[in-house]
């Protein structure tokens, strides 16, 4: 059954590895500000 939840789960991050992963790689993502002090433009909110 679980082989099955994972195989037909739709999300960013189907495994608790993979969320982890996300995780790690939004800490280091830099903030609206942080962006806008560099002169780009952040993502618009969804």
């Amino acid at each position: 059954m679980k082989a099955e939840l994972e195989t037909t789960t739709n999300s960013m991050a189907p495994t608790s590895e993979e969320m982890i992963k996300l995780g790690e790689e939004m800490k280091n993502m830099d903030t609206n500000a942080e962006v806008i002090e560099k002169g780009l433009v952040p993502d618009p909110a969804q």
